[in-house]
């Protein structure tokens, strides 16, 4: 069983490489994987994705900090901007 499990994150993640190389291709000559609001958008979302792994580890031995919500409300907001500004900047 674990093999199936096994084969299927491998089949899963090569597909995700595979599609990613596609994205990559059709936006490059557009110039968006050179902007710095792209780069800063993939930064922030692994600081979100960072603060959620934080938020779901320490909620197991205590209650979660109120300013770690007020970030993670912040860092979301941010993102919705960013997505919007790209979007503006580079229809693609």
């Amino acid at each position: 069983m674990s093999w199936i499990i096994a084969l299927a994150s491998f089949g899963f993640c090569w597909w995700l490489t595979r599609r990613a190389t596609e994205r990559a291709t059709e936006l490059a000559p557009t110039g968006l994987l050179r902007s710095p609001l792209y780069w800063l958008s993939n930064a922030l979302v692994l600081v979100l994705l960072a603060l959620v792994m934080y938020i779901a580890h320490t909620h197991d031995q205590s209650p979660v900090p109120p300013f770690v919500w007020f970030t993670v409300f912040a860092v979301i907001v941010a993102l919705l901007v960013m997505r919007r500004a790209l979007k503006w900047r580079y229809p693609v």
